[in-house]
């Protein structure tokens, strides 16, 4: 949701105002993440930077700073833009080649299993069990102090 319509539809304000509610909550954040999770969209809904008391995600889950074609597309900007800078000649096949590299890693490196490897997430779990593992995690949330929660909102700038 990126272009002109939506930032004049002040997508930017109200983003700017979830994180800003979600980084400064005193509650427990429990995530689950169920698709693709990339960017400030993950960061707003309590992705792991926020520090979430527990964060699982499904078999069908990705997540990564950015999308792998975005990622791609990105640096297929700055290279351009360096060879211009420099007067060379860009090379079109090598772009096409580093497109695919970098797609082809992110795609790998987001996906669930490469995550929970890296500590990223408390675990994979099965779509069907995710309201008994919930449960648990609420049932541990009750029985123990939240500790370390940072307190009031920030200044919310209109």
């Amino acid at each position: 949701m990126v272009g002109r319509d939506y930032e004049q539809g002040g997508i930017i304000k109200h983003g700017a105002m979830m994180i800003n509610a979600v980084s400064n909550s005193r509650v427990p954040h429990l995530s689950v993440l169920i698709g693709a999770s990339y960017g400030a969209g993950h960061y707003g809904m309590c992705g792991r930077a926020y520090d979430p008391r527990f964060l699982f995600a499904w078999p069908s889950a990705k997540s990564a700073v950015m999308g792998p074609q975005q990622l791609a597309g990105v640096m297929s900007i700055v290279a351009r833009q360096s060879a211009a800078a420099k007067g060379q000649p860009y090379d079109e096949e090598a772009d096409a080649a580093l497109r695919a590299m970098v797609e082809q890693q992110i795609e790998s490196e987001s996906l669930p299993l490469f995550l929970s490897g890296r500590l990223y997430d408390d675990g994979v779990i099965d779509p069907r069990d995710t309201r008994t593992v919930l449960g648990l995690c609420l049932s541990a949330l009750h029985t123990a102090p939240v500790e370390g929660t940072r307190g009031g909102f920030g200044v919310f700038r209109m």
